[in-house]
């Protein structure tokens, strides 16, 4: 099961391993235990793996490469340069450690991790251009660009990707970024589609949910010490959509996480849904949101559930509410 992305040549799968948790995001990770989750995941089905520079500093690019170096011809690789290395010659060198971290000479879709407003985009998309042209990169992009960064970015050149947070938690790209990637071609890789696993069908309440992941504007910044957004949350409202997922999921007999990755599948213009897992038998159990369709009344069961968490929370496509896209 595959598409091409976008107004590229790629043929990706629509689901997209995400590789952050092997470098160690999330908890202790043993590396024998990453690199069976994503040699599990391509044998799924999946062909399209996600990574960044900035995961485990090069650790998690280095996972990737030996896990499944011999499978490079079947696979697609994307890969972010940092916000500190945004400038011309920072950033090629980036590129360059990332092709050696991974072991490849080319990098399928290269991407600008965060916008950086100290650096001229103009420098930075200038210097993908450089990438491309010498065959270092096949294509580009950018990650977390709201309406007014990517109208800039599609100004100086090909945008072939916006990366953004979004699942049914999330969705304020909805009001006005989603809207401009449909009108413009940019397919829409989606991130945290899980949101760290409260999707994925393992906690009853948001109260439950561990200390360390409780980081987003869901979550009330006096009761949690890793929300750093300093507002009150909206725990309440995000309690009921809990609430209504899990009657979903017994009235359906689909998981949650297959609710929740079937949802974003369906979504205006996107191009792939980022999962990522913590070893081989949870990889394996991806082969379900590979295939999963879900049908228009669920859809529309899971829109209407999740809308007034999305009126709520309101436009910030920073789902830390830390201020750092516009």
């Amino acid at each position: 099961m595959t598409q091409t992305f976008g107004n590229t040549d790629l043929v990706t799968s629509p689901i997209i391993y995400g590789c952050m948790g092997g470098a160690g995001a999330f908890g202790p990770q043993e590396e024998r235990d990453s690199v069976e989750a994503l040699q599990e995941a391509f044998n799924v089905g999946i062909n399209f793996f996600d990574t960044a520079e900035l995961y485990g500093n090069g650790y998690s690019e280095q996972l990737l490469g030996r896990a499944l170096g011999d499978k490079r011809s079947e696979m697609v690789i994307s890969s972010k340069v940092g916000r500190a290395n945004m400038k011309p010659d920072d950033l090629v060198a980036a590129c360059e450690r990332s092709l050696k971290n991974i072991g490849t000479d080319y990098i399928d879709l290269y991407m600008l991790h965060w916008p950086n407003w100290n650096v001229p985009f103009a420098d930075s998309i200038g210097a993908l251009k450089k990438l491309k042209d010498d065959g270092k990169i096949r294509w580009y992009g950018v990650s977390n660009f709201g309406t007014r960064d990517l109208d800039e970015a599609l100004s100086l050149g090909e945008i072939s990707v916006n990366q953004l947070p979004y699942h049914l938690f999330a969705r304020a790209i909805e009001f006005e970024v989603q809207p401009k990637c449909e009108a413009a071609g940019v397919p829409i890789m989606c991130y945290s589609s899980l949101m760290q696993g409260l999707l994925a069908g393992k906690y009853r309440s948001l109260q439950d949910f561990p200390v360390d992941r409780a980081r987003t504007r869901v979550f009330d910044s006096r009761k949690w010490p890793e929300a750093a957004h300093g507002k009150d949350g909206a725990e309440e409202t995000g309690q009921r959509l809990l609430d209504t997922l899990w009657r979903l999921v017994e009235e359906t007999g689909l998981s949650m996480e297959e609710l929740a990755i079937g949802w974003l599948k369906t979504r205006p213009a996107v191009g792939g849904v980022i999962v990522g897992t913590r070893n081989g038998e949870q990889s394996r159990r991806l082969k379900t949101t590979l295939e999963v369709k879900l049908e228009a009344p669920v859809l529309q069961a899971l829109t209407e559930a999740s809308d007034p968490l999305k009126a709520e929370l309101g436009t910030d496509i920073d789902m830390w509410g830390k201020g750092r896209t516009r």
